[in-house]
Protein backbone atom coordinates (compact mmCIF):
# COMPACT_ATOMS: atom_id res chain seq x y z
CA UNK A 1 0.00 0.00 0.00
CA UNK A 2 2.87 2.38 0.68
CA UNK A 3 4.16 1.87 -2.85
CA UNK A 4 0.79 2.75 -4.35
CA UNK A 5 0.66 6.01 -2.43
CA UNK A 6 4.19 6.99 -3.46
CA UNK A 7 3.45 6.44 -7.13
CA UNK A 8 0.22 8.40 -7.25
CA UNK A 9 -2.14 5.52 -6.52
CA UNK A 10 -0.96 3.37 -9.42
CA UNK A 11 0.44 -0.12 -9.07
CA UNK A 12 4.12 -0.39 -9.99
CA UNK A 13 4.75 -1.97 -13.39
CA UNK A 14 6.50 -5.28 -12.91
CA UNK A 15 6.69 -8.08 -15.41
CA UNK A 16 4.27 -10.37 -13.58
CA UNK A 17 2.06 -7.79 -11.88
CA UNK A 18 -0.85 -8.34 -14.27
CA UNK A 19 -0.75 -12.12 -13.78
CA UNK A 20 -0.50 -11.68 -10.01
CA UNK A 21 -3.42 -9.27 -9.93
CA UNK A 22 -5.65 -11.57 -11.98
CA UNK A 23 -4.77 -14.51 -9.71
CA UNK A 24 -5.52 -12.45 -6.60
CA UNK A 25 -8.82 -11.23 -8.03
CA UNK A 26 -9.84 -14.76 -8.95
CA UNK A 27 -8.93 -16.14 -5.52
CA UNK A 28 -10.85 -13.36 -3.76
CA UNK A 29 -14.01 -14.48 -5.62
CA UNK A 30 -13.78 -18.12 -4.44
CA UNK A 31 -16.22 -19.38 -1.77
CA UNK A 32 -13.24 -20.19 0.45
CA UNK A 33 -12.39 -16.51 0.85
CA UNK A 34 -15.94 -15.12 0.70
CA UNK A 35 -17.88 -17.59 2.85
CA UNK A 36 -15.22 -19.25 5.00
CA UNK A 37 -13.37 -15.96 5.63
CA UNK A 38 -9.97 -17.59 5.08
CA UNK A 39 -7.00 -15.74 3.69
CA UNK A 40 -6.09 -16.03 0.01
CA UNK A 41 -2.89 -17.86 0.93
CA UNK A 42 -4.79 -20.45 2.96
CA UNK A 43 -7.22 -21.01 0.10
CA UNK A 44 -4.41 -21.37 -2.45
CA UNK A 45 -2.99 -24.24 -0.42
CA UNK A 46 -6.34 -26.02 -0.65
CA UNK A 47 -6.27 -27.87 -4.00
CA UNK A 48 -10.08 -28.01 -4.33
CA UNK A 49 -10.51 -24.25 -3.91
CA UNK A 50 -7.51 -23.38 -6.05
CA UNK A 51 -8.93 -25.43 -8.94
CA UNK A 52 -11.19 -22.54 -9.94
CA UNK A 53 -8.17 -20.33 -10.61
CA UNK A 54 -5.81 -22.91 -12.07
CA UNK A 55 -5.30 -21.06 -15.38
CA UNK A 56 -4.37 -17.82 -13.59
CA UNK A 57 -2.08 -19.70 -11.24
CA UNK A 58 -0.31 -21.40 -14.16
CA UNK A 59 0.08 -18.06 -15.95
CA UNK A 60 1.64 -16.52 -12.84
CA UNK A 61 3.95 -19.51 -12.38
CA UNK A 62 5.06 -19.34 -16.02
CA UNK A 63 5.75 -15.63 -15.72
CA UNK A 64 7.81 -16.03 -12.54
CA UNK A 65 9.64 -19.03 -14.03
CA UNK A 66 10.53 -17.05 -17.14
CA UNK A 67 12.30 -14.48 -14.97
CA UNK A 68 14.67 -17.19 -13.75
CA UNK A 69 15.12 -18.97 -17.07
CA UNK A 70 18.14 -17.45 -18.82
CA UNK A 71 16.98 -18.47 -22.30
CA UNK A 72 13.64 -16.73 -21.79
CA UNK A 73 15.34 -13.65 -20.38
CA UNK A 74 17.39 -13.33 -23.55
CA UNK A 75 14.71 -14.26 -26.11
CA UNK A 76 11.65 -12.94 -24.33
CA UNK A 77 8.47 -14.64 -23.19
CA UNK A 78 6.85 -16.95 -25.74
CA UNK A 79 3.36 -16.02 -26.82
CA UNK A 80 1.24 -18.94 -27.99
Amino acid sequence: NDRRQKEGGKMPKHQCSEAALSLLTCMEETPCVKKDKKSVLECMKDEVEADDCRAMRNAYYTCKHSQLNMRTRIRGVRVY
